[in-house]
């Protein structure tokens, strides 16, 4: 009962501190002139994704439970995207993605890229092909240059698009009282706050996988990254409410980047051997594949923007995507 009681406060506070990191990127993004797409899409998803990394690190350098860090990574990008689903049912008459940029599409497209590299890199580690640099898998340190190099095409991008953006922006929030030095300490404080609150819940979460029997694989890929994903939902609903859909969407789609380079930086924490040979493979890879086809659902429905509600009130891709994330828990379950 204690141990399900120090869940819940864990989990309030890091809903508390996503919702007020959602509002400060949102004043960054206004004093910086970066606009919201660039500001979601790495400030934000990286401080929204700090629980992944606390946690992950945690579980493979102190606990030593590599299905627990990477079941977390991969399944806090299953329900990353599932947040569409749910954001999109507080946007109003109109589907969540005809309300953003098209661009947002670049994103989603370097997400499935680096995500066929982790499935690469599992699916040669369960064949016994596990290249390796010292104890580091190769496959890992290529999630890492993917991610810089996702980093600055995105921001690139967006900085050929800079004078749209503030035309498009400009008058859309007044923190003209808040300076630069004090919208970033803020940002700051907050982040770490996540990394400390991350910490705990790596924790719990292993606490919580021997107490229940479910297994780790499955305790990280739904119970621990529902949790730690609890930012980007509160962030993006956040963002929803401030009028800001583009800084929601590109929250979830950057935050997917965010956490594949976090499962490199898992495997240089993992001083034991190399990662990937250490997982249970097919579940992994399985759930890979899964993020792969409701990334490209997402993407879809992101350029195609002809989708309507059904009478459920949801899109037909955001059904899609729903019935994806169901049918891949309960297969990782099973599994």
């Amino acid at each position: 009962m204690l141990l399900f009681l120090q869940v819940i406060l864990c989990v309030s506070l890091v809903v508390w501190v996503g919702a007020r990191l959602s509002q400060s990127a949102d004043v960054l993004a206004e004093e910086t002139g970066l606009g919201r797409s660039w500001v979601g899409a790495i400030l934000l998803a990286g401080a929204t994704s700090l629980p992944e990394l606390a946690s992950g690190i945690s579980a493979v350098a102190l606990f030593q439970v590599p299905d627990l860090a990477v079941g977390g990574v991969l399944g806090s990008c299953l329900f990353n995207l599932l947040i569409l689903v749910i954001v999109d049912i507080f946007t109003g008459p109109e589907p969540l993605l005809r309300q953003v940029q098209v661009s947002h599409g670049l994103s989603a497209g370097l997400g499935c890229v680096m995500l066929g590299m982790a499935a690469a890199g599992i699916l040669l580690a369960e064949r016994g092909v596990d290249l390796t640099l010292g104890w580091v898998a190769l496959p890992s340190v290529l999630l890492l240059l993917l991610y810089a190099v996702s980093a600055r095409l995105i921001a690139q991008f967006e900085l050929r698009r800079r004078t749209q953006l503030l035309e498009e922006e400009a008058g859309a929030l007044q923190y003209g009282h808040i300076s630069q030095r004090r919208a970033y300490s803020t940002f700051g404080l907050l982040a770490i706050a996540i990394v400390v609150l991350g910490i705990w819940l790596a924790a719990l979460g292993d606490r919580v996988a021997v107490v229940t029997g479910l297994g780790e694989s499955f305790v990280g890929a739904l119970l621990l990254a529902a949790a730690t994903s609890l930012p980007e939902v509160v962030s993006s609903l956040t963002a929803i409410r401030l009028n800001a859909a583009d800084l929601a969407v590109s929250n979830i789609f950057g935050s997917n980047l965010f956490n594949l380079a976090i499962l490199g930086i898992y495997a240089v924490a993992y001083l034991r051997g190399s990662l990937f040979s250490e997982i249970n493979h097919l579940i992994h890879a399985f759930a890979t594949v899964i993020a792969i086809m409701m990334t490209a659902i997402a993407l879809v429905g992101l350029i195609y923007r002809a989708s309507q509600r059904s009478r459920l009130h949801l899109t037909w891709d955001g059904v899609a995507i729903l019935l994806l994330y169901v049918g891949g828990m309960y297969a990782i379950y099973r599994g």
